[in-house]
């Protein structure tokens, strides 16, 4: 037996065992990728804070989780990995077909990828996004679909991809201002006044 799927056993084995936590990490794994989007939704439109820097906190979040995913999508068509339930018994939470890839997560891979958006630009609130998008990894454990390598590995493509973003964030930088000024010229454009 390897050691992912004994780490992965770690987690699941407590999968079925208490009805609340189950439904709570189902929840939780179905609907966390919505409560990430929510939070960016809030923090482009809040008055709170420098509203230019919040909105490009979402463009260089956007734009480093479309690139991890895509990243993600790439790594699936090249290389399949079948899910744990396929070759071991497993408690599943969720449904999920035997065709799916289970290598990378896209759910860690595209949490990550925000969360370490939001740490690069503010610690404290990146901190919290990082243990929500932890939770989220774990939750895929939980649930019966996905080794911890699948897990580890789409947070270090997130990684990774933050890392070359925000390295060359001299260049997005001039992208975001034009179009976050483009934006705001919007509602002026289209006044009736």
């Amino acid at each position: 037996m390897d050691l992912d799927f004994k780490l992965f056993q770690l987690i699941n084995q407590f999968a079925g065992k208490n009805e609340l936590l189950d439904q709570l990490v189902i929840l939780f794994t179905k609907y966390g990728p919505l409560l990430f989007m929510l939070a960016f939704v809030w923090l482009w439109f809040t008055m709170k804070g420098n509203r230019y820097e919040n909105r490009k906190i979402v463009l260089f979040a956007i734009t480093i989780a479309f690139i991890t995913i895509g990243i993600d999508k790439i790594i699936e068509m090249s290389f399949f990995r079948e899910r744990p339930f396929v070759q071991h018994d497993v408690t599943m939470l969720i449904d999920k077909t035997n065709d799916d890839p289970s290598f990378p997560s896209n759910h860690a891979a595209g949490s990550f990828a925000l969360a370490f958006t939001v740490f690069w630009f503010r610690r404290k609130a990146g901190a919290i996004f990082i243990a929500f998008s932890t939770l989220m990894a774990l939750s895929r454990l939980y649930v019966g679909v996905h080794y911890p390598l699948d897990i580890t590995a789409g947070m270090l493509i997130a990684l990774t991809v933050a890392m070359i973003i925000l390295w060359k964030r001299d260049l997005f930088d001039r992208l975001f201002h034009f179009v976050i000024k483009t934006i705001n010229q919007l509602p002026q454009k289209f006044s009736f006044k």
